[in-house]
Formats: C-alpha cells, sequence, structure tokens
C-alpha cells in the first residue's frame, strides 16, 4: 500500500486532471457564513485571511464536521482544504486523503486514492459519486502565504466569512518572538461601516481589543487617557445588517463623568437614510439627533431634528449635488445649492449681547437659509503640483430678528516630491457678517488658518503623516473669538515584525491654554 504522503500527492493530481461539470450551487449560503476551526495549533495570516490547522484539526461549517492533520480556510476565497486522514461527518462517514469545499456553493471534492473512485462529490452534506471537476478550477489549491508568520496563534478559531475572526485562547506575536495572550481576540476585515466606525467617547485616540463577535455583532474594550482617571476603560457594541447598524458603547466606565452613546443607520433604499443618534452624559443629559434624506433628481431632500435639556429643534433642507460647469470632459468648475428652512426652541431664553441685559427674547426662533458652494477645476502644473480652489457662502435670516453671512475662500496646493513623498498647503479665510436690526448693531468677524501637511508612504511596511496649523481671528463682537493660534498632529505607522505593525497619533498644542500634549493614539495592526 503506497504511504500517505505518495497518496496525498496523488490525490492532489487527480484533482488536476479533472474534467467539467455543472457548477449551479445547491446550497443556499447565508449572508456571512460561519465556520469553527479548532486545533492544538491554528495560525492566523491577515494579510492573506488565511487560518492554517495543525495537528488533530477540526472543522464545522454548519453542513459538514471535518476530522484532519491539517485543515486551511481561506477566509478571502471562501473555501477550505483539507489534508492527511480525512474523516467527512455529512450524511453519511466518509474518509480520504484530501477534501476541498466551496463554502459558497457547499460543493467540493473529497480524494482517496486509495479507493475506487479515487474522488467522490460533496454536494452540501451528501458525499458519495463521482466528483467532475470543472475547467481551470482547483479546489485542492493551498493559498500561498509565502514567508509570512502568523500574526496570532490559537487554539480554536471561529471565522464569520466576510466580516471577521474569533481566535480563542490567542497569542498575538510581538518582536523578539514574545508574545501578548489575550483569552479571545476578534480580527475585523469587512468592508461594511457598521464594523470600522465607533462612537465611543476617547477622542478618537484609544487602543481598541476587540474580544467578542457573532455572525453579525462585535465587541470591544477601548483603552484611553483621561485627564482624571488617567487611564481610562470603555465598551462598544457593534451589531451589523444587511442595510442598517447600529453602535452601542459607554467611556469612562470609571470616573465622575460617563458618557453612553447610541447610533442607529438604516439605508432604506439605494436613494433614500435615516440616522439616530443619543448621547447621555451623567450629571448634563441626554442629547438626541435625526436625520433622513432622500434623494431625488441630481439633488436631496433632508429633515433634520435635536433635542436637548431645556432645547428643541428641527430643519427641513434641499441641496443640490456637484454640478459642473460646461460638458468638457476635463476637470472643470462646478458648484452646488442649499436652501432651509427651520426652527428652534428654548425653555428659557436669556439675554445676551447686543440686547440689553433685561431684554424679552422668543423661546422659539425660525430661520431660513440659503447657501452657495463653487469648486475650481484642478489646475495642474506639470505631472506633480496642482492647485485647487473653493468658495462657499451663507447667508441665514430668523426672526430675532438676526441676519448672518458667512463666507469661506480656501486655496490648496498639491505636490509630489517623490514616489513616497507628498505634500498639502491651505490656505483659508473666513469673513464673517452677524447683524442685529432691531438693535441697529453689527458685527464683523474674520478667521485665519494655514495648514500645511507632510505625507511619506513607502508602502506597507512604514507611513508618516505630519500636520501643522496657524489660526488667527479678529472681531468686533464683545463676546470675542476663538482660534488655537498652532498645532501639530503626527501618526506614524511602522511594521515591527512580519506580521504585526503599530500606528501611534498625537497632538501638540504649544501650551495654549495650558495644553501641549493631546491624547496619545495607539493602534495594534496586523
Amino acid at each position: 500500500m503506497p504511504s500517505g504522503r505518495t497518496r496525498l500527492v496523488a490525490a492532489f493530481a487527480l484533482v488536476v486532471v479533472g474534467t467539467s461539470t455543472n457548477a449551479q450551487p445547491s446550497y443556499a449560503a447565508p449572508r456571512h457564513p460561519t465556520v469553527s476551526l479548532q486545533a492544538g495549533f491554528v495560525g492566523f495570516y491577515p494579510g492573506h485571511l488565511v487560518l492554517d490547522a495543525i495537528g488533530g484539526a477540526y472543522l464545522d461549517d454548519g453542513v459538514l464536521h471535518v476530522h484532519a492533520d491539517r485543515i486551511i480556510l481561506d477566509m478571502r476565497g471562501e473555501h477550505y482544504l483539507a489534508a492527511g486522514s480525512v474523516t467527512v461527518e455529512g450524511q453519511s462517514l466518509a474518509h480520504g486523503d484530501a477534501l476541498g469545499v466551496d463554502i459558497v456553493t457547499h460543493r467540493g471534492v473529497l480524494v482517496d486514492s486509495a479507493s475506487s473512485p479515487s474522488s467522490m462529490a460533496v454536494d452540501g452534506a451528501a458525499v458519495g459519486g463521482p466528483a467532475i471537476i470543472a475547467p481551470n478550477t482547483e479546489p485542492l489549491a493551498l493559498p500561498d502565504v509565502g514567508f509570512e508568520q502568523p500574526y496570532v496563534r490559537a487554539t480554536r478559531a471561529v471565522a464569520h466569512l466576510g466580516a471577521d475572526v474569533r481566535l480563542r485562547n490567542a497569542r498575538i506575536i510581538v518582536p523578539g518572538g514574545e508574545s501578548v495572550a489575550l483569552p479571545s481576540y476578534v480580527y475585523t476585515y469587512a468592508t461594511s461601516p457598521g464594523y470600522s466606525i465607533s462612537n465611543i467617547n476617547t477622542n478618537g485616540e484609544d487602543l481598541p481589543i476587540y474580544f467578542g463577535s457573532t455572525a453579525d455583532s462585535i465587541q470591544g474594550v477601548h483603552f484611553s487617557y483621561n485627564t482624571v482617571t488617567k487611564v481610562a476603560i470603555g465598551l462598544d457594541s457593534h451589531f451589523v445588517g444587511e442595510r442598517s447598524y447600529v453602535l452601542a458603547s459607554g467611556s469612562p466606565l470609571i470616573g465622575p463623568t460617563k458618557v453612553f452613546n447610541f447610533t442607529w443607520q438604516d439605508y432604506i433604499n439605494d436613494h433614500a437614510s435615516q440616522t439616530f443618534n443619543s448621547s447621555t452624559v451623567t450629571g448634563s443629559g441626554t442629547f438626541n439627533a435625526y436625520d433622513i434624506r432622500n434623494s431625488i433628481h441630481r439633488s436631496f431632500l433632508e429633515l433634520t431634528a435635536s433635542t436637548q435639556p431645556d432645547f428643541h429643534g428641527s430643519t427641513f433642507a434641499w441641496q443640490s449635488f456637484d454640478q459642473p460647469f460646461g460638458s468638457s470632459t476635463i476637470s472643470r468648475p462646478f458648484y452646488h445649492l442649499r436652501s432651509e428652512y427651520g426652527f428652534s426652541h428654548v425653555s428659557q431664553q436669556g439675554s445676551f449681547a447686543p440686547f440689553a441685559a433685561d431684554a424679552v427674547l422668543p423661546n422659539t426662533v425660525w430661520h431660513s437659509a440659503f447657501e452657495g458652494y463653487l469648486g475650481s477645476p484642478s489646475w495642474n502644473f506639470g505631472q506633480n503640483t496642482s492647485l485647487f480652489g473653493s468658495a462657499d457662502l451663507r447667508k441665514e435670516t430668523d426672526t430675532l430678528p438676526h441676519r448672518q453671512v458667512l463666507q469661506d475662500y480656501t486655496l490648496t496646493l498639491y505636490t509630489r516630491l517623490t514616489r513616497a513623498v507628498s505634500t498639502n498647503l491651505s490656505d483659508s479665510v473666513v469673513p464673517f457678517f452677524d447683524a442685529y436690526p432691531s438693535v441697529a448693531t453689527i458685527y464683523h468677524s474674520r478667521s485665519y488658518q494655514q495648514t500645511i501637511s507632510v505625507n511619506y508612504d513607502n508602502g506597507d511596511p512604514f507611513a508618516l503623516n505630519l500636520f501643522a496649523t496657524h489660526s488667527t481671528a479678529t472681531t468686533d463682537n464683545p463676546n470675542g473669538s476663538f482660534a488655537i493660534p498652532w498645532s501639530l498632529f503626527g501618526t506614524l505607522r511602522f511594521r515591527v515584525t512580519r506580521s504585526l505593525s503599530l500606528q501611534l497619533s498625537r497632538s501638540y498644542f504649544f501650551g495654549y491654554n495650558g495644553q501641549r500634549f493631546g491624547a496619545l493614539g495607539l493602534q495594534i495592526l496586523p
């Protein structure tokens, strides 16, 4: 009898020379098929989305139970391969040298070089009958991970294909061959924003570690810096459906002030969506906001509403999509328009400048506004330099009475210095006209902002982004103006090992209001 290795090589050869078949699926796959995998060693290769189980491997795809010496799950290709002493439990028990199954169609082939026929078809839970392989298909093809080392080693993995993989008894490999042990670790690779967006209160600078998942949800813990408790801990959950998602979070869980956030995003159909956001702050109350949009011919309608303690308001608006001037196919100027009508109501309206201290102001104020935006074409100066300009004008009138005119003029210069280095230089000026006709008072304000960014990115191993901003503001309003004179922000991403990279981020404010450094952001990436 041939050895196990010889039988396995023969099994692979049989598949390569197969003939045609009708490839119509007979299995209705769920949106995120769930596959569980366990073994003495399960390695996860995030760059290829591959799980490699070695030593007494066991796989359950919801239809078949597979035992083998080694099982490889290709999450990107959505198929798996088992090799060495393969046992398949479906409607019956079958044995072989190698097994390849497509998880979407749930069709595949079981090969046993010692039996006749040497290959058997897999169709759902049924295993048996001659396998006929379609041309240009390799059901036993191995994904190539090259020289990549596993990012995580575990004893069990549960993959929700197209979404995430949860690894039990995980050890994340760090430099020097050491590892960080976690009882459960979730890696998400879904493209849906419901997985990547978070509403947790950490100012975007935190260390998230996701530990729980189902076919349509993930749960994580976030560590961040807090001025009171120093180390803040928060929790968040993501629930993702076909056309909607829900985010729920709380942070910091320890300390005098806690923030609990809730977000619901629903894509009603191809042209309408709605969003609800709620935030509860201990000691301050609950803040709610709702928005619904519906696209019509080259534009959209929008209805917004918001409530918070002692306030509520709503606005109805129409806005056009960006419309180009002319019919040229090259870069050309474009514009969009917006008009809106709405109201705001406060339970108690206090007086403010320029009104007298004892002035009685209305609790409900209705407003109407019109806005126009104009963007220039991209002016190119050679292959590596381009200039873009924009102008925005918004005029608003309300029943206080009160009139405002806000303008925003911006120029942006983009330059690519080398293949890996580029810069952006932006300069903007914002004049603001603020008039109160009933008391014959007009305020004029003006703010200026210059931003320069330098971006270095030579591919996956290393990236550096630096942003420097200078702001000034002038006004004759007695309430004054606000501007942070100087600020820096930087992000640094580098690869520590073949399977581990870090991203660091931090802000610096040059002592403005006594603040220098912002919170340190840290992300662990594969």
